[in-house]
């Protein structure tokens, strides 16, 4: 099979699954109990409901001011860098990965903002912070499928689901902190030297940089987890914050491991959503309302700012601000 028809079967299937989850989504809110309640949900919002949309709002900026911070504090080691250039760069990187098959051109968004002769390095780190957050994902979602495991089915003891999220956890860990030594030995292997070893350049990563850089991406997980579960709390389910914690992890994870097109990520989050957050309750419209809340706070309002900012990068080149 060559290049220009396997890339065509990949956009195929990543269509396909772009179809089947907006499909479903649309058959679930259509026989949701809750649909003639749709209404109820934007009658008016009361001071409590005026908080959860404040303190969402509120975390957004947290949530995109740790990712260029952990960001930042990489690429430093190769470039100095202000923090307000990061900035630009991680919001410009928004956009451009938002045009391109699982966000894979956030990368280059981001370089753009960095000086060519540290290009190839600059890449090389971000992906390494896009591992990170991708171990922490991991993780949390490791440990929320094995509570909505344990929602089901009762008889695994509970010691034995705790080991398994903790092997899970170390075993993850241990090749997030072996990432460098990794990616050194696959483009030693004769089949990649040609293929990948010109590309990876010699960056060492220090042990005290990675457990920086996979703290911030646990607590950036944090933050947007906490906005999925007000932004549930917006829309009227009540739901136990451990519960929610399960099934927003299982979200997350299972959404992240699936190939999309940008179009379909909405899609395809909140279909795992109305799946595990469904478990607790039957409010299909309200988690679809949940979902498409958090993505325009968390998502568009970024690749608004991230379109504007990518216009004037040309003008800011130089810009060391």
């Amino acid at each position: 099979m060559d290049a220009k028809s396997a890339r065509i079967i990949k956009t195929a299937i990543k269509v396909v699954i772009a179809v089947l989850a907006y499909a479903y989504i649309t058959y679930k809110v259509a026989t949701s109990p809750d649909i003639d309640e749709l209404p109820s949900y934007f009658a008016g919002i009361d001071t409590t409901r005026g908080l959860l949309l404040a303190l969402i709002l509120l975390l957004m900026p947290i949530n995109w001011l740790l990712e260029t911070w952990k960001w930042r504090n990489l690429i430093k080691r190769e470039q100095e860098i202000s923090f307000g250039r990061c900035l630009k760069a991680v919001m410009t990187g928004v956009t451009v990965g938002t045009i391109t098959p699982n966000r894979v051109g956030e990368f280059a968004g981001r370089i753009l903002f960095v000086e060519k002769g540290n290009r190839t390095k600059a890449s090389y780190l971000t992906i390494f912070g896009d591992t990170a957050q991708f171990c922490a994902t991991l993780i949390f979602g490791i440990i929320g499928l094995l509570l909505i495991g344990n929602t089901h089915n009762e008889s695994v003891p509970t010691s034995i689901l705790i080991a398994i999220a903790a092997s899970c956890t170390i075993i993850a860990i241990i090749v997030y902190m072996k990432f460098d030594n990794i990616v050194t030995a696959l483009s030693n292997i004769k089949f990649a030297q040609k293929r990948l070893a010109k590309y990876i350049p010699q960056c060492a990563i220090s042990n005290k940089l990675k457990l920086t850089t996979i703290t911030m991406s646990m607590l950036r997980y944090a933050v947007f987890s906490v906005q999925f579960f007000l932004c549930l709390r917006f829309f009227g389910i009540d739901i136990a914050a451990s519960d929610a914690f399960a099934a927003i992890s299982c979200t997350y994870i299972c959404t992240y491991l699936i190939p999309s097109i940008a179009a379909a990520e909405l899609g395809i989050r909140t279909s795992f959503a109305i799946f595990f957050i469904g478990i607790f309750t039957s409010q299909e419209t309200a988690i679809t309302l949940a979902s498409l809340l958090l993505y325009i706070i968390n998502v568009g309002i970024p690749i608004i700012t991230g379109g504007i900012l990518l216009f004037g990068s040309n003008k800011n080149k130089n810009d060391n601000e």
